[in-house]
């Protein structure tokens, strides 16, 4: 069925989820999730209900009302319910509640948001919190893993993974705009947004958005700034000058939300908002960093080559460790042309001769022993790869020899042979497919 306001969503967001639903098949996963909460779950509403305060007409007619409101400008059908926790920071969440017989959308409002903010500003709030319900973006969190064991964020194979991480923070962006679609005030929306990051009001802090856009002019110019305020998420800057972008377009004058001028092609406006964002990735700047990075994304790929068999494991682990370490999009990085990286790989290693120090030198061959040990052994043509990175670099063979013994004894056969092959032929017994006798029949669906 269609939305209406997917009109209002950024579109760096819808593409995202999209690409999650296509690439990596969430679909019966988050189905079988919900199935499972559906019959075991009966925790979060009675949380709720234990520790803080259901906002009805009687005890709140204030937030009961703004809410009311809220639900009426958005259009919002459903019976949500709204909560007090006892929190003086100024924060919310929406959280869906399944049931067998019913399903609640439940919203939690801190007591710092009741107190503390002006009614056009706790309705942008609002508006935010169910943005993420009609954008449906609360069932992708049954992505992120609740495995303690689990040193991944999320049940993702590690492309995933990056591509999760970046889309929740533009899925910010799309709920900031109907935050602004609820309270019908983008100074109200902002306001919001500046108490809620910072706890400021206009006491101490005018909302001047071009002041505060222009620190974005000055992190840019300073490589260590970069690197570490734009890596997790999208600073206040950014995020208010998205929602300025969007109350000039003609969707904002549209539901009556303009800020005064002449509105902007809303082409225009995601144009401007994607370089903004792009902002917010995570990638090394510094020439050392960057060269690093590729030393061990093209190293990598070699050792991963060596024997001729390139295992899942080897690509995983190289994926995590530029992930991890270097940057937000780690497909970007990995270069397949055998020819390219035999290419680049000495100019990158010269690079990291001439500015790096032998730290930095033991860190890219240690992360290449890490790649070597991933599909459980360590060939001699591995070995012999990683000799010659270390040769390119000016670093001591026996050194490097140590490195590699070293990477061993620090865990790094990662996989067991043996169990390797247990699921090759596991995988070789079902490419027939099911046969008639079988008990789950072709394409019947066992979590349905």
């Amino acid at each position: 069925m269609d939305n209406k306001w997917d009109a209002y969503r950024y579109g760096g967001d819808a593409t995202d989820v999209n690409s999650l639903f296509e690439l990596y098949r969430i679909n019966d996963y988050l189905d079988a999730f919900d199935e499972n909460r559906r019959r075991h779950d009966r925790g979060i509403r009675e949380q709720l209900l234990q520790h803080g305060i259901r906002l009805n007409e009687r005890l709140s007619p204030r937030i009961y009302n703004l809410f009311r409101e809220v639900s009426e400008n958005l259009e919002f059908q459903s019976e949500a319910e709204v909560f007090c926790m006892p929190d003086q920071n100024i924060n919310a969440f929406a959280v869906l509640d399944l049931r067998e017989e019913q399903t609640h959308s439940l919203i939690g409002v801190t007591a710092g948001a009741l107190e503390r903010l002006e009614d056009g500003e706790l309705k942008s709030i609002l508006g935010h919190e169910l943005g993420h319900f009609l954008f449906g973006h609360n069932r992708l969190n049954a992505l992120l893993s609740m495995d303690p064991s689990n040193r991944s964020m999320t049940v993702l194979p590690p492309f995933g993974e990056s591509l999760f991480l970046r889309w929740r923070k533009k899925a910010e962006i799309s709920c900031d705009r109907i935050g602004l679609v609820a309270c019908r005030d983008f100074y109200a929306s902002a306001r919001s947004l500046l108490k809620a990051t910072f706890g400021l009001s206009e006491k101490n802090l005018n909302l001047d958005i071009d002041a505060l856009v222009s620190q974005i002019d000055e992190i840019k110019s300073s490589p260590e700034l970069i690197e570490s305020v734009f890596a997790s998420h999208p600073i206040l800057p950014i995020r208010l000058k998205a929602l300025e972008l969007f109350a000039r377009s003609k969707l904002a004058k549209g539901c009556g939300c303009p800020i005064p001028g002449d509105p902007v092609d809303n082409t225009q406006i995601e144009k401007e908002v994607d370089e903004l964002i792009n902002l917010t990735q995570r990638h090394p700047v510094k020439p050392l960093s960057v060269a690093m990075m590729r030393a061990i994304a093209l190293g990598g790929a070699l050792v991963m080559g060596a024997d001729m068999n390139i295992s899942d494991d080897e690509v995983k682990l190289l994926v995590q460790i530029l992930h991890g370490l270097f940057t937000d999009e780690p497909e970007k990085v990995i270069v397949t042309d055998r020819q390219k990286i035999l290419d680049e790989l000495p100019q990158v290693c010269e690079a990291i001769k001439k500015e790096g120090s032998d730290q930095d030198k033991m860190f890219v061959l240690s992360r290449l022993a890490e790649i070597a040990y991933a599909d459980g052994a360590l060939m001699d043509a591995e070995g012999k790869i990683i000799l010659q990175v270390a040769e390119m670099l000016a670093f001591p063979s026996d050194r490097a020899y140590g490195i590699i013994v070293g990477a061993a004894q620090a865990g790094a056969f990662r996989t067991d042979v043996m169990l390797t092959r247990i699921a090759t032929e596991l995988r070789r017994s079902f490419a027939g497919g099911w046969t008639s006798t079988e008990a789950v029949p072709p394409g019947r669906n066992i979590t349905k």
